[in-house]
């Protein structure tokens, strides 16, 4: 198994599938170069680089200017992991690492989003084409199996879906909560790398609209990032955020889409504090799926933190190698 992106998630997924018999760590990718095991390189050194929280350009056996995919190639990789950042204007490098990976019938699972929401079709299709495994339960909500709920629930006619789907955006408003500015809060956020360096990704809805899309994807209904309205969570006064919760309310910001009229939005809305979607705090989203004859089905769980994502990834790993007979380690408490 090759892993692309050395970042945080990416190094827990190493340091999972070093930890396991089935899997074997063929190599890793960073924007920068790869390392290729068993090209001079030892798999065994990857995972201490990744428990020290070392970048990849450290190992010994680094090779500049590599490109992901052939790296994959030459590690004789059946499965790739991809955990790097997302990229929501041009969807690239990441589409073409992810369609070239699939293109040479590697199995993919993803933890970035950006590919399924701008590409979804594409994706699917070159997948299925070339008989590779595609893993998407990490892209929403990755500690929750939101992905396999909205695939269970499409036979019964999905009208509608709600949800809180961005952490990020819990943090700011609690903090806003307590007095803060937006401005304060979401430099905060940045500062305690709970936002993107770029906060816009949180806070003018991309993160969460990009969810959207692949949950209604799922649900067996036609999606866009580009067609879904995102509305500033700072468009909501500050006062306002405030005086909801004085009254027993709360600003949540809230991912819609009305899959019968494929109108899809992401905005600020004051709900009860008590409802699925008020009580959702810190790391944890919900979502509502809205079946046909106005019954509900709700989640609600965590969406990380990313050793949960990494985990997530390599269980998706796991099925497609038919790793029946191991279990991965047990869950960090």
């Amino acid at each position: 198994m090759f892993i692309v992106g050395f970042g945080n998630v990416g190094r827990e997924a190493a340091l999972l599938v070093h930890s396991t018999s089935c899997l074997e760590l063929a190599g890793a990718a960073s924007s920068k170069g790869a390392v290729i095991a068993g090209k001079g390189a030892d798999a065994a050194d990857l995972a201490l680089l990744a428990s020290r929280g070392e970048r990849l350009e450290k190992h010994r056996e680094f090779r500049e200017g590599i490109g992901a995919v052939e790296a994959a190639l030459e590690a004789a990789a059946d499965y790739a992991i991809i955990a790097i950042p997302p990229s929501y204007k041009t969807g690239e490098p990441n589409k073409s690492i992810v369609l070239g990976l699939l293109s040479y019938g590697i199995g993919v699972g993803l933890a970035d989003k950006t590919v399924p929401a701008l590409y979804y079709d594409e994706l699917v299709e070159t997948a299925e084409s070339r008989r590779a495994p595609l893993g998407l339960r990490a892209t929403v909500m990755a500690g929750t199996p939101a992905t396999d709920v909205a695939k269970a629930l499409a036979p019964r006619g999905i009208e509608a879906i709600r949800g809180v789907l961005n952490a990020t955006t819990n943090y700011i408003i609690t903090m806003v909560e307590e007095g803060l500015t937006f401005k304060e809060a979401i430099s905060r956020a940045v500062e305690y790398k709970l936002a993107e360096p770029d906060p816009t990704v949180d806070t003018h809805g991309l993160d969460a609209a990009a969810k959207l899309v692949i949950l209604a994807k799922l649900a067996g209904h036609r999606a866009s990032l580009r067609d879904v309205e995102r509305v500033p969570l700072e468009s909501v006064p500050e006062d306002e955020v405030r005086a909801a919760k004085r009254r027993g309310a709360r600003v949540r910001y809230v991912a819609t889409a009305d899959l019968s009229s494929s109108k899809m939005k992401v905005a600020p809305e004051i709900v009860e504090a008590t409802s699925h979607l008020g009580i959702v705090e810190k790391e944890y989203n919900a979502v509502e799926f809205i079946l046909e004859g106005g019954s509900t089905v709700t989640l609600a769980g965590p969406t990380g933190p990313a050793w949960r994502t990494a985990r997530v990834l390599v269980a998706e790993a796991f099925e497609a190698a038919g790793c029946t007979e191991e279990r991965l380690p047990r869950a960090r408490p």
